[in-house]
């Protein structure tokens, strides 16, 4: 019988060691599942704050979309009116021309002008000390000797290269 004691005592111990294990187990299992609840709990917290930045994400680019569309626009626009100012300085510069041949042909149909004098400004006067070929006062710079230009505007006498006509001259 001492045999069968130690086999009854064996396999007792042996069940309390399985029973033991199996505890442990459990327990261990129990805590993972704890464990696994705060880290989804956790992640659940985070969902929020992840959409969020994503929301400012997505929002910040759209408006990146929106300015680069905008500045793409912009060039454009500015690329148009490059277009348009050459397109105008084309024709300013051919309707210069056509002013400085009108006068070139003026001053050699009049007598009084020098033929070698001094070079027109942009509104069409003489460069020159305002005399003609025979010294007296060109009429064409009536008012220049004195520093006080003659102003087109207040003047309805006024030729359009901003000379005061005579005023017997309507």
């Amino acid at each position: 019988m001492d045999t069968a004691i130690w086999i009854i005592i064996a396999v007792v111990v042996v069940i309390v060691v399985l029973a033991l294990v199996l505890l442990l187990l459990r327990q261990r299992s129990a805590r993972r599942r704890v464990q696994a609840e705060e880290i989804r709990q956790n992640a659940a917290q985070q969902v929020s704050t992840v959409r969020h930045r994503e929301a400012v994400a997505e929002e910040a680019d759209a408006r990146a979309r929106q300015v680069k569309a905008e500045a793409d626009a912009k060039a454009a626009e500015a690329k148009r009116l490059q277009e348009q100012a050459r397109h105008h300085q084309g024709h300013a510069a051919e309707s210069r021309q056509e002013v400085e041949s009108e006068f070139a042909r003026a001053d050699r149909l009049d007598p009084d002008v020098r033929r070698n004098a001094g070079r027109r400004d942009d509104d069409g006067r003489r460069d020159d000390d305002g005399r003609g070929a025979d010294g007296r006062d060109d009429p064409n710079s009536a008012g220049r000797q004195s520093g006080n230009p003659i102003d087109p505007s207040q003047h309805r006498d006024a030729d359009p290269r901003g000379h005061q006509s005579p005023p017997n001259a309507r």
